[in-house]
């Protein structure tokens, strides 16, 4: 064999010998980068099927809370027409009793003038009386229902409060649904633009996530709230012989100011810890001891 052809398969040889690692590091990167769009791919689908799920339960919520209010208002129209129209009893019966009064004066004038006719002067008097008994009862009956009313009203007004408060919450919750979805979104491009797009594994599915929905309704209070730098958790003196179960999503207010949410992580006897969510400190307030932890059965 020529010394050229031996130099050349010595060459050769080396030259294998280096290309194969580097075959296979470049293997294993593009197994990683699909691993990772595959990763992110999940992520979309599951914030999308929590975005529906949220959509769908705002809807039902925002239809209910409309039909709820049309009602409130149907029945407050018409508890301030009864107002009215007992308003305006009170002041017709006013004015019959002052008219009665007129009259009491002009028959005290009659009595004067037939004192010396008794039994006239004694059924006169009967009459009297009997008139000022029937108009001061009819008086304090009308009196007694436009409180009633007012009492009535004043229920009714802070139910829609407490709606309204209901139906804006859901409306932050749905806004921040909608920024979890964008986020993964982006995500998705940026593997996307690095690496290229990954078709979707063979019966891959997603794992949505969602809370669990309370079979209760329970008040409790925060006992105790940690800053860290990735989360805020807070305490509740309330635990499993109450109910409380981890992935319930309970609501924090400070009276009836909403302020966050409580995301249920870990339950003890008769303590639980969750994560604080949608906290807005500048705006609605910062989350601390005292307020109230409040779960509603169904949600």
């Amino acid at each position: 064999m020529h010394i050229l052809t031996k130099i050349l398969v010595v060459l050769v040889a080396l030259l294998a010998c280096a290309i194969a690692p580097l075959a296979a590091v470049s293997s294993t990167n593009q197994f990683v980068f699909k691993q990772k769009a595959e990763d992110a791919t999940a992520t979309l689908k599951a914030k999308e099927a929590e975005m529906g799920v949220a959509n769908d339960a705002y809807n039902a919520s925002v239809a209910a809370l409309q039909a709820k209010v049309a009602g409130m208002e149907s029945q407050l129209r018409a508890a301030t027409m009864e107002r009215d129209k007992e308003t305006q009893m009170r002041a017709d019966k006013e004015r019959d009793l002052e008219r009665v009064r007129i009259e009491i004066a002009d028959l005290k004038g009659q009595v004067g003038a037939f004192s010396a006719n008794d039994t006239l002067q004694t059924k006169l008097i009967d009459a009297m009386r009997q008139d000022i008994e029937g108009a001061r009862t009819q008086y304090l009956a009308a009196e007694k229902a436009r409180v009633e009313l007012q009492d009535s009203l004043a229920r009714m007004q802070g139910d829609l409060d407490s709606e309204t408060a209901a139906k804006r919450q859901l409306q932050e919750q749905l806004q921040k649904v909608s920024e979890d979805k964008e986020r993964a979104m982006a995500d998705v491009q940026r593997y996307a633009a690095l690496h290229g797009s990954a078709a979707p594994r063979a019966g891959a599915t997603a794992d949505a996530g969602l809370p669990v929905v309370a079979d209760r309704s329970l008040s409790a209070t925060l006992v105790d709230v940690k800053r860290e730098p990735d989360a805020t958790l807070a305490e509740i003196n309330a635990g499993s012989r109450d109910g409380v179960k981890e992935g319930w999503v309970m609501t924090i207010a400070d009276g009836s100011n909403f302020i966050g949410n409580l995301r249920i992580v870990q339950v003890d006897v008769n303590r639980a810890v969750g994560v604080v969510e949608l906290e807005d400190a500048s705006g609605r307030g910062e989350v601390k001891s005292g307020q109230r932890a409040i779960a509603r059965k169904g949600e």
